[in-house]
């Protein structure tokens, strides 16, 4: 007997936005603790006008890339209205619904008093359900549900716990539009409930509409599925988390070159950690034998991008991780053609540098330096008289080694700056420079094995003392 039937809902009018990811990723992990558990996923497009099929197209490929499958072919909302509207006109015959003919102008003249505090109730229209003639109407009309006005209504959810609201303060809200087309909170529960949803996780910003959508389960006598509301992801300023914060589609995440384990190990640990472990670094098999909803917090949580970078240069640096470079390379026009003119001299420059890199992006600039076959030195550096007096000895080593291997170029110049006299950054950062035009990066004898023998030594005759 299935356990478990949870759903992940987004709507085609954008992207896969991080936060949508996490939802559904716990989704995922709740499922995937229990083998005859299900994930089904639906597209909620019935909003018509801002649904594409490019943001669906998004959402499905993100979600593929984060490894987070379904157990159905998607659902398609829009394709259930007449579905939709049956169980609306189910409502209306059992009295738990009404007709409703109110115009705008009259309901935002309410809405005012109720903002005000002049009415205390917040039912919206107060006159239509006891008409008879507009309940007798065939068109031109909103079907509204029937919220009773007695006592309250009581949650317990997995993650906010007890939740109380009156029911003055739900309002009899429009079920079907005066132009025949359902609204998402009908759309929504007759889904649900047809696909034998039986744990609902979704953000937080959804909470007040359980108190509203649990109605239609009642009239309809269909169980009431358990729900979990989690919280929503800030950005560091402590505002919702959007596009001026950096990042938020998943898909651009992954054209900057973060990977799946990455934003894995970053959105798990928002509002959860686990009990037994103090390393931060969590692959998603342990997550799933270890992680329970209940401990998530009740609190918004802060995404930090540099914490975000922590987790990906940590398994970018796998070994075992190396063909998703290789594959992300594919992918960008630049390191592609690096790619094909020299696959080892590209890998090698990656493994000296992956040390210092938070995303595969990062290395487009790093590789130009390396695969510039006319790269020029920046004229208006000026080095130590130091320098100066023991570059051309220093040149002449470096034409006369033989064996152009690492251990044997370290020694050598090893045993020059000992010969010398020399402290390291004296030699060590003006030969930098001329080798790529930058003070910071690897150690010499490492561009040195990048470069090869010819082309540093190129490089470095460009100086001229």
């Amino acid at each position: 007997m299935t356990k478990m039937i949870t759903r992940f809902a987004p709507s085609p009018t954008g992207n896969l936005h991080i936060g949508s990811a996490r939802t559904a990723l716990i989704n995922f992990i709740c499922k995937s603790k229990h083998e005859d558990s299900k994930l089904y996923l639906r597209i909620e497009d019935t909003d018509r006008e801002r649904s594409k099929e490019e943001f669906k197209n998004n959402i499905l490929s993100g979600l593929q890339w984060l490894g987070i499958n379904w157990d159905n072919e998607p659902q398609i909302q829009s394709q259930n209205i007449n579905r939709h509207l049956e169980i609306a006109n189910k409502l209306l015959d059992n009295n738990k619904a009404f007709k409703c003919i109110c115009s705008e102008e009259d309901l935002n003249e309410r809405r005012k008093k109720i903002n005000s505090g002049d009415i205390t109730s917040k039912k919206i229209c107060v006159s239509c359900a006891t008409n008879t003639k507009v309940q007798s109407l065939e068109k031109d009309y909103v079907i509204r549900i029937k919220i009773p006005i007695d006592d309250k209504e009581i949650l317990e959810d997995v993650v906010q716990g007890t939740v109380e609201v009156k029911k003055t303060e739900i309002d009899d809200y429009v079920l079907v539009r005066r132009n025949g087309t359902p609204t998402y909170m009908l759309s929504v529960v007759v889904d649900d409930h047809d696909l034998g949803v039986n744990f609902i996780i979704r953000g937080d910003d959804h909470l007040n509409n359980y108190f509203r959508q649990k109605f239609i389960y009642e009239y309809m006598n269909w169980e009431i599925p358990r729900y979990a509301h989690i919280p929503l992801i800030h950005g560091e300023d402590g505002s919702k988390l959007s596009k001026r914060h950096g990042a938020v589609n998943l898909i651009d995440l992954k054209k900057q070159g973060y990977l799946p384990e990455a934003i894995i190990n970053n959105l798990i640990l928002l509002g959860w950690s686990p009990k037994k472990n103090d390393d931060e670094i969590i692959q998603l098999k342990n997550i799933i034998s270890i992680f329970n909803i209940n401990h998530l917090s009740k609190s918004a949580s802060i995404f930090s991008y540099k914490k975000l970078d922590y987790f990906n240069n940590y398994y970018l640096r796998q070994e075992q991780n190396l063909d998703l470079f290789i594959k992300y390379c594919k992918t960008d026009k630049n390191l592609q053609e690096y790619l094909e003119k020299d696959q080892k001299k590209l890998i090698r420059i990656f493994n000296i540098y992956k040390k210092d890199i938070y995303k595969y992006e990062e290395m487009v600039n790093i590789a130009k330096i390396y695969f510039n076959s006319n790269f020029e030195r920046l004229e208006n550096e000026i080095f130590q008289q130091e320098f100066n007096n023991c570059f051309n000895n220093f040149l002449e080593l470096i034409n006369n080694i033989k064996n152009w291997e690492y251990d044997d170029i370290n020694s050598e110049i090893t045993n020059f700056l000992k010969k010398n006299n020399l402290k390291f950054p004296i030699l060590g950062k003006p030969v930098r420079f001329l080798l790529t035009n930058n003070y910071n990066g690897p150690s010499i004898t490492d561009i040195f094995m990048i470069l090869g023998k010819e082309q540093s030594i190129e490089r470095l005759n460009k100086y001229k003392v």
